[in-house]
């Protein structure tokens, strides 16, 4: 079974992991590192001060006092040895051997006082060797000192550690509680309640996207309850019809053949407007589909026109409408099948809710196209409400305009899936369809 910890406890104990790592490194290369470091680093001052020793020995006044400067400031002795007689330099006894002694670093134990020096050697005559040392005893004497501090080290910044992790690991997990909290409300289809949280961090960034997601998740599912609702009832009343008609005609209470025909010509209204509501509702469904790849092409907008209004040219003779075009040659890039049914059912409404023996004007105004015809609607409806699914005004049931409400609703989801943009307007009995074209020739 797997064990699971909370994310303060994940927190506070990666913040002591990383505090006992940082000083146990440090303790190490002071162990390890220090004295090599240290060594090197007196190695480097002295091999500095070389060639100064050897400029300056030509004036012993003032080589005296660079002697006496050098080891008053950095600790560093400076000696010249007559190889003519026996000498002796700190611990070094040299006699018969002088010469063996290889030029360079050495590094000498005293046994008077276990003294360390670090002794560089360089003949510069026959007669005359030069010497630098330096202690390294402070080195070895402060060892124990370095050792005590980073145990102190560890003990405070441990102390340090734990509080400030802790104060800092139940600021985030207090945060991270309250946006799991209004995470598994929205599981649970709630959305009464906004994630708050106080930081400036990414957690602010994560509660807002949550708060977004919430507000989108909800209204989709009060749109598509709408929808649901809307959709049940527009099949309800054809599938009524069909009902009723066909018991009628199944119990032979009908014995006319004219009322037969009738009722056979109702059903297939009927069926056909359910077959109608169901194309539209699965394009529409299509057409919501996340991540719906379509393939464009460079489309003449005014040909497309064109075979719309050849399509409804029934509805165009029945109500005696006339066409007035004056557009040039549009070019868009687009689907040729979705940007026909959008064009189709802009014409198709311009058509249906236009009063007989009206005007259907199409006409360029910069960059857009734009479809205008008088209107039957006489309510103040916003474009917002106009583009929801099974919208309609109220007088359009009064008219008996045949239609489910989808057309603008399809028009909308192949536009934005075209990014191209559009506006609808309805003023002085008017209704302007208007769609921003990328390109024209």
């Amino acid at each position: 079974m797997r064990v699971r910890i909370n994310l303060f406890r994940k927190i506070f104990i990666f913040s002591i992991f990383l505090v006992i790592f940082t000083v146990t490194l440090s303790y190490v290369f002071s162990v390890f590192v220090a004295d090599s470091f240290y060594i090197a680093r007196k190695k480097s001052e002295i091999k500095k001060i070389v060639p100064t020793v050897k400029r300056l020995m030509i004036d012993e006044k003032i080589f005296e006092d660079y002697v006496e400067d050098i080891r008053n400031t950095q600790g560093i002795d400076i000696y010249i040895s007559n190889n003519n007689y026996y000498d002796s330099f700190y611990g070094i006894e040299y006699k018969d051997n002088f010469d063996d002694i290889k030029d360079g670093f050495h590094i000498n134990n005293l046994e008077q006082g276990h003294i360390m020096l670090l002794v560089y050697k360089e003949k510069l005559s026959p007669e005359k060797t030069l010497f630098l040392s330096t202690s390294l005893s402070v080195m070895s004497m402060h060892r124990h000192e370095v050792y005590f501090l980073n145990l102190i080290t560890l003990v405070i910044t441990l102390i340090l550690s734990i509080i400030i992790s802790r104060i800092f690991a139940k600021k985030i997990t207090k945060n991270i509680y309250e946006l799991n909290r209004v995470a598994k409300k929205i599981t649970k289809l709630d959305f009464s309640e906004k994630a708050v949280v106080n930081t400036s961090d990414e957690l602010l960034e994560l509660s807002e996207n949550i708060n977004t997601m919430s507000r989108s998740l909800s209204l989709s599912i009060d749109n598509l309850k709408s929808f649901v609702s809307n959709a049940s009832h527009e099949l309800k009343t054809p599938i009524s019809v069909i009902n009723s008609h066909a018991q009628y005609l199944l119990k032979g209470s009908l014995k006319s053949e004219e009322e037969q025909r009738r009722y056979y010509k109702a059903i297939l209204k009927e069926s056909n407007n359910m077959n109608e509501l169901v194309q539209s509702l699965l394009l529409l469904s299509r057409l919501s589909s996340v991540g719906l790849k379509i393939d464009k092409e460079d489309l003449d907008l005014k040909l497309i026109i064109k075979n719309s209004i050849e399509k409804y040219e029934f509805l165009e003779l029945q109500k005696d409408i006339q066409w007035n075009i004056e557009l040039e040659r549009v070019m868009l890039e687009g689907n040729k099948k979705f940007i026909q049914i959008a064009v189709d059912n802009i014409v198709q409404n311009a058509l249906k809710y236009s009063p007989e023996e009206s005007e259907i004007r199409i006409y360029q105004e910069g960059d857009c196209v734009r479809f205008e015809n008088l209107t039957m609607i006489r309510e103040n409806l916003s474009e917002d409400n106009l583009l929801q699914p099974f919208a309609r005004g109220d007088n359009a049931t009064e008219l008996k305009i045949d239609g489910h409400g989808l057309g603008l609703s399809i028009i909308k989801k192949i536009l934005e899936l075209h990014s191209i943009p559009f506006d609808i307007e309805i003023r002085e009995e008017k209704f302007i369809f208007s769609l921003t074209y990328l390109s024209h020739k």
